[in-house]
């Protein structure tokens, strides 16, 4: 069920990663209900066709690498000279599909950076400037199934979602009974350019089973953000694997995630420029 839209209307929402995928489709969510946004990304005409998609509503777009430091807060400042932050959605992240010792430092420091390390100086930033508790303040973070297990040739990745599930939850529950909520998203296989871009594809029929789309995910994640859930793992058979998990040995667990992600491709992509 979709809210009411005229509760949201003069908010304002920062969504990273919104040139495409889950970004994207949440932008367009956002902006189904009234909120305002504030899109950015690494490529400016990516975000300008996202931003062509979200009517009615007042866009901004803020170009910016969040893989680089100190990125996160010159966003954060460009992102509030016209306003407050009503709501902020952290997706922007990426990974790659391949043994940890075949693929560059740099790469890695850019994923520890991006996934973990802009995330949290937003979320800082974000929290800082909702101290005063002036109104509902909601923060969505997107991790992954992955988050739930290690995951074989999607080490660093897999633990830095970790990372993400875990810190969102410890925001959430600082913040219980307080006008801000955090909310944590954890998808599995999503049909969006990651797949492609991490060098992954060799997929077993279960993990192509349950792929779900971008706005599937967007739909249960922006709802769940809304009503102030802490954690949501959209689609019945993602929520199955997360909770039977439990139940195997975190090495078994670590078996079955090599045995359904398959093997990695013979050659990994370069970094995406989006």
């Amino acid at each position: 069920m979709r809210a009411h839209t005229s509760q949201f209307k003069g908010q304002r929402a920062l969504v990273t990663g919104a040139s495409s995928g889950i970004g994207a489709a949440i932008a367009r969510e956002l902006a189904a209900l009234g909120v305002d946004l504030v899109l950015t990304a690494r490529r400016r005409d990516a975000l300008e066709a996202v931003a062509a998609t979200c009517q009615g509503v007042k866009v901004e777009i803020v170009t910016g690498d969040l893989g680089q430091p100190d990125a996160a807060r010159a966003l954060w400042a460009a992102a509030t000279a016209s306003g407050p932050i009503d709501i902020l959605i952290n997706n922007a992240g990426f990974g790659y599909f391949r043994r940890f010792d075949e693929v560059d430092w740099a790469r890695d420091a850019e994923l520890i950076q991006l996934n973990m390390t802009s995330l949290v100086a937003l979320a800082r930033c974000f929290v800082d400037a909702h101290k005063a508790g002036s109104g509902p303040a909601h923060m969505l973070n997107i991790a992954s199934t992955g988050a739930y297990q290690s995951v074989p040739n999607m080490a660093l990745y897999a633990a830095s979602k970790t990372f993400v599930r875990n810190f969102s939850e410890g925001l959430h529950d600082e913040h219980r009974g307080t006008p801000l909520s955090v909310t944590c998203v954890c998808p599995g296989g999503t049909d969006t350019g990651f797949h492609a871009a991490s060098g992954g594809g060799d997929y077993s029929w279960i993990a192509n089973a349950s792929t779900q789309s971008p706005e599937f995910v967007a739909q249960a994640a922006v709802r769940a953000m809304l009503q102030g859930q802490r954690t949501v793992v959209p689609g019945l058979f993602n929520q199955l694997s997360t909770f039977g998990v439990r139940f195997l040995s975190r090495r078994w667990a670590s078996r079955v995630a090599t045995q359904v992600l398959g093997r990695p491709r013979l050659t990994l992509p370069a970094r995406s420029t989006t």
